[in-house]
C-alpha cells in the first residue's frame, strides 16, 4: 500500500542499488494498492521504486 499524489498510471520495481530486479508492474493504477508476491527472495536494502506513468522521473521509494 502507498499513497501518492500522480495524476494517472505508475509502474512498480524492485531495486537492488541501480540493479533492477523483478519488474513488478508495468503499468498499474495510481490506487495506492497492488498485491505482489515475489519470485524471488527480498533481501535487505532492496527497494521498491513507484515511478508515475508518464514520467519516469517522477518517483518515490520504499526501502526494503
Amino acid at each position: 500500500m502507498w499513497r501518492d499524489n500522480f495524476d494517472g498510471d505508475v509502474s512498480i520495481k524492485l531495486y537492488d542499488g541501480n540493479k533492477l530486479i523483478q519488474n513488478i508492474s508495468s503499468r498499474t493504477a495510481s490506487d495506492g494498492v497492488y498485491e505482489w508476491t515475489p519470485r524471488i527472495s527480498v533481501k535487505e536494502g532492496y527497494f521498491v521504486r513507484i515511478s508515475s506513468w508518464k514520467d519516469r522521473n517522477i518517483f518515490g521509494q520504499l526501502q526494503l
